[in-house]
């Protein structure tokens, strides 16, 4: 009965037993489906504002803008060098497997409508785009947009500002770090329910498309999960080399994150309490605060694998070969976007239509047969990418003269407000 008390258990309890019930019986399966809904969009809720707060906090403790643009340029040249990683792992261990290779594809017409809702959504088609996409239509509007992007620009604005002005900003400092610290008692509240969003969740996946058809595609799921595995062992390897904490430290001090991550398939469900646990860890407040939320944008190392295996998978398929030279610029369209996709629901999915809406070899809408396992495939690449969020982070803390090894190991994390260290 004391283990039942633990949220890592109460969510594999919520993840097996929707998954009974999916395949037992399918129709209640699908009408559990506003369960998962539910919660992810209660805590997607809290994201913008969380998203200003900690980026603001993070700009205004390191004390200068000098110091923050140091951190800033650490973590993208770290996201680069794990975007880059992420698409030559998937690209080798795909072109080893090839998973796609004489799979009958299943007919894909009913699944047009929804191929084409998912491509109803704002995607950033260029530089211009994302320069227009990035700044809001009113300062409060970046707050209910359900766009990241502006949220990010108000809060450098903000946070920006805040140091020109000095002492007489310190008002608004405590009442952003008052606020900080409610956001995250309310995500105490809120994660409590997440065992009955994954039991949901993972019912109406099963309810509604079954085990035997998701079965049929198994070899890309095991190719992602393959390459997905390495892209995460490399990185623990590289965090163990660098700041001496290891993988056993990691997967005690982040297993409800993993679990949840796993039950949601969404990394922003995660992201205050993944900021909490790494100032555990010794990551400081400011790097932590900042790297976290520019890498829920810009460090989707999940996607990046993603994208080309499955961009693999239906050339296979559709027994169209893709010559090293078509695959090169397919690599160079992905290495934008894997990003252009942050902020946009399924947004792995997403990222996929947009890559090939902007290439012509293959067809966009061979892409629906995807839908029916999407569910399953976002799980690897949530908890990819938040591997690789929580990997960067510590990095560039290292890169930035931390001492890292705080407490992690079943302490709580310092409280949002704290000093950093």
């Amino acid at each position: 009965m004391r283990a039942l008390r633990h949220l890592h258990v109460q969510m594999l309890i919520g993840i097996v037993s929707g998954t009974v019930i999916g395949a037992l019986a399918p129709a209640f399966g699908r009408d559990l489906g506003p369960l998962g809904i539910a919660f992810v969009k209660a805590m997607r809720m809290m994201v913008p504002p969380v998203l200003f707060c900690t980026i603001v906090e993070g700009i205004v403790r390191n004390g200068a803008a000098r110091n923050t643009g140091a951190t800033v340029l650490r973590s993208l040249i770290v996201f680069l060098g794990i975007t880059i990683a992420a698409l030559a792992i998937g690209l080798g261990v795909a072109a080893l497997m090839q998973p796609g290779r004489g799979l009958p594809l299943p007919p894909y017409g009913e699944a047009v409508a929804e191929v084409e809702r998912q491509l109803a959504g704002r995607h950033i088609t260029g530089a211009g785009d994302f320069l227009v996409r990035i700044v809001p239509d009113t300062l409060f509007s970046a707050f209910t947009a359900g766009d990241v992007l502006p949220v990010l620009f108000v809060a450098g604005l903000v946070g920006f500002g805040l140091l020109r002005i000095g002492a007489d900003g310190a008002p608004i400092v405590r009442a952003i770090e008052a606020l900080t610290r409610l956001q995250f008692t309310i995500f105490g509240f809120l994660v409590r329910a997440a065992p009955v969003g994954a039991f949901g969740a993972i019912a109406y996946t099963v309810g509604t498309y079954g085990l035997g058809f998701i079965g049929s595609l198994g070899l890309l799921f095991g190719t992602l999960a393959l390459a997905c595995g390495l892209l995460i062992a490399g990185l623990v390897l590289l965090v163990r080399l660098t700041t001496g904490l290891g993988g056993g430290m990691l997967l005690r001090t982040f297993r409800d994150e993993i679990l949840i991550v796993l039950g949601t398939a969404s990394t922003e469900v995660v992201l205050p309490r993944l900021i909490q646990k790494l100032e555990g860890l010794g990551c400081p407040r400011s790097v932590a605060g900042l790297t976290v939320p520019l890498g829920y944008s810009l460090n989707l190392a999940g996607t990046a694998v993603y994208l080309i295996v499955a961009t693999l998978f239906l050339g296979e398929a559709l027994g169209i070969a893709l010559t090293p030279e078509r695959v090169a610029v397919y690599l160079g369209v992905m290495l934008v976007t894997s990003k252009a996709a942050a902020g946009v629901t399924g947004s792995g999915f997403s990222a996929l239509l947009l890559t090939l809406s902007l290439l012509p070899d293959i067809p966009v809408g061979a892409a629906a047969m995807l839908i029916a396992v999407d569910r399953f495939l976002s799980e690897i690449r949530a908890l990819t990418s938040g591997t690789a969020n929580v990997s960067a982070s510590l990095l560039v803390a290292r890169w930035g003269g931390a001492r890292l090894g705080g407490p992690g190991l079943g302490e709580q994390p310092h409280q949002p407000g704290g000093g950093g260290r």
